[in-house]
């Protein structure tokens, strides 16, 4: 049973009741059979919710399957997008609501010391004869939101497009393109950027951005057939976890 992050801190918090309520069982009984029945109302309650959301997420995927479909089947025809094509360039596919992300440090942490003697010349009076010296350290890179928009594929480029920041990674110099399980991000390194951009969607009711990008790359290299193949791909793999999974 996999249980979300709100979940698993219930879950302790709750053990760690029961096992005072053990260790108290002799002088107060019924607090220990009361946690007990709260933990059993966790546990059957979990198990409904991961039920409910297993469900729900095999019918977010049939829907993505559809949207491939009707995606190929319309020819990659796409409205309400506005975009200046470049020459021969083709929309294949737009998202909204995506997460531009970059890994950025947060800033440096300073540390100092000192080195030296101290001692008494007068009551209450101490001399340090030293030195002090410390060294500041750059904080760790981590992954930072830097805004939300709009994220629009084409045969030549990936474009996102939001209040505060716009990216356009041209589909020739990109040299890395890596999707999380599901598509639910996609990184992209390109020849002109020193750093890996991450784009993420959590609305699984829509084309993930690794799908989006997916379809891009395939246009992009095999040209509109390898772009239908890789949509009908797509969609035939959504639908055979959909079975396999229903099956169990």
């Amino acid at each position: 049973m996999k249980l979300r992050m709100e979940q698993g801190c219930l879950g302790i918090t709750l053990i760690g009741g029961l096992v005072i309520s053990i260790q108290n069982f002799q002088s107060n009984p019924i607090f220990f059979f009361l946690f007990l029945a709260v933990i059993l109302t966790f546990v059957v309650s979990s198990i409904a919710i991961n039920k409910a959301n297993a469900k729900k997420r095999l019918v977010q995927f049939e829907l993505q399957a559809a949207l491939l479909d009707n995606l190929v089947a319309s020819d990659f025809k796409v409205e309400n997008t506005v975009l200046s094509p470049q020459k021969d360039e083709v929309l294949i596919y737009n998202l909204e609501g995506v997460s531009l992300v970059e890994y950025k440090s947060t800033g440096s942490t300073y540390s100092g010391g000192y080195a030296g003697l101290s001692f008494r010349v007068a009551k209450g009076v101490r001399l340090n004869a030293g030195k002090t010296g410390g060294s500041s350290t750059r904080n760790p890179e981590t992954p930072q939101e830097l805004d939300k928009g709009e994220l629009t594929v084409t045969n030549q480029r990936v474009i996102f497009t939001g209040g505060n920041q716009v990216r356009v990674f041209d589909l020739d110099k990109v040299v890395n393109m890596e999707a999380s399980p599901n598509g639910i991000s996609v990184s992209i390194s390109v020849s002109n950027r020193e750093r890996t951009t991450e784009l993420q969607s959590n609305n699984m009711d829509d084309l993930t951005p690794g799908m989006a990008v997916s379809l891009a790359s395939a246009w992009h290299e095999g040209g509109k057939k390898h772009a239908i193949e890789v949509g009908e791909q797509l969609a035939t793999q959504l639908r055979q976890l959909v079975s396999d999974e229903r099956a169990k």
